[in-house]
């Protein structure tokens, strides 16, 4: 019997869940039903990310406590489990103390490895993303996955991570396995993304700016960027850096994640286990986007559609099969009502369900 270790990315909960994670979620579980029925031992690990700018906005938004925020959208992932039937072993939230002192370690680490240090900088910030934006990389002079929000402009003295000193041994990363990533389409992508160099990233707040998030090991005026901090969930999933003989066991794995996740996943926190002494990575499995209408649906845009409306007016199993059945599992994916109801009604009720009643009642 093996161990099969398998994870979703963390949903970032500055909203209710979404039908894009909840077809990400769901493909994990069917995943990790199949390898318990191969007789594998599986440990599936899911979660919600729950530092940074954006977070700390919509909770002041709504006039509540940051943590008191979070608590309540936590409570609405967690319930997706029953809601869509699903079978994860673990829910891990990033606001966690053991989290949070497995992501202190792991800072540690990487700065006695030399990858860390500070700079002033400035730098167009995209805030839906949580992440730096070259004008390379905008449309119009905004994000183009949050055309809708202005860019921000941050101009203060901050922690690096340096990525630069990891590009050839990612490429010869990518090169070694040829299916690190999947589908190749996304592993070429990176790779080109990479050989076309690499530049060090911020990640650190100032405190005094951005409250919300974990304190940087030996300087209270800083706290943790949340793509550094929320990555590390992978492995303090596991028990680490306490339980080392559990991770072991256990690491690597598989994780799905979302296209937008590409560079995040497959590349900083790569560099980030290299330098933290964590060579072995996880096989990523990218996933496409849900449309409607051939728009790509975002919390951003408010075009979004509920798995909970969807579960409260078809059920679970419907819900499950068209995310699993209709929507390609390596390309975008386009939803509408109307599609669901005919998937639904010819392929589920029509056709499996005629089939399974013949099964049952033999004639």
């Amino acid at each position: 019997m093996a161990k099969f270790y398998l994870t979703t990315t963390l949903p970032y909960i500055n909203s209710e869940p979404h039908i894009g994670f909840a077809l990400e979620i769901v493909r994990a579980d069917a995943l990790a039903r199949s390898r318990r029925l191969a007789g594998d031992e599986v440990f599936f690990n899911t979660g919600t990310d729950e530092h940074g700018l954006k977070i700390w906005r919509k909770a002041e938004s709504q006039g509540l406590g940051v943590q008191e925020y979070c608590d309540k959208l936590a409570t609405s992932f967690k319930e997706l489990k029953d809601l869509l039937n699903l079978s994860y072993d673990n829910f891990i939230r990033t606001t966690d103390a053991k989290h949070q002192a497995a992501a202190q370690e792991f800072w540690r680490r990487c700065e006695a490895n030399g990858d860390i240090y500070k700079k002033q900088y400035s730098v167009k910030y995209c805030v839906g993303c949580e992440m730096e934006k070259t004008d390379s990389e905008l449309e119009n002079g905004r994000c183009p996955l949050h055309p809708n929000q202005d860019l921000e402009l941050i101009d203060e003295e901050n922690y690096f991570f340096r990525l630069s000193k990891y590009q050839d041994k990612l490429l010869a990363l990518y090169d070694e396995r040829n299916d690190f990533v999947v589908p190749d389409n996304r592993l070429k992508e990176i790779r080109n993304f990479v050989a076309n160099g690499l530049q060090d990233f911020s990640i650190s707040r100032l405190a005094s700016k951005l409250p919300w998030g974990i304190p940087v090991p030996g300087d209270e005026d800083q706290v943790m960027y949340v793509w550094f901090d929320a990555l590390v969930n992978y492995i303090s999933a596991l028990g680490w850096p306490e339980q080392e003989a559990n991770f072991a066991e256990w690491w690597p794995g598989l994780q799905i994640a979302g296209k937008d996740n590409l560079r995040p996943q497959a590349l900083m926190w790569q560099a980030m286990l290299l330098s933290a002494g964590i060579p072995n990575s996880q096989q990523i499995f990218i996933n496409g986007f849900i449309t409607s209408g051939g728009q790509k649906m975002s919390k951003s845009l408010g075009n979004v559609v509920s798995p909970k409306e969807l579960v409260e007016k078809y059920g679970a199993e419907p819900v499950r099969h068209f995310l699993l059945a209709e929507i390609n599992d390596r390309e975008d994916g386009d939803y509408t009502e109307e599609r669901f109801l005919e998937s639904y009604q010819a392929n589920l009720a029509n056709g499996l369900g005629n089939l399974f009643s013949r099964l049952g009642n033999p004639t």
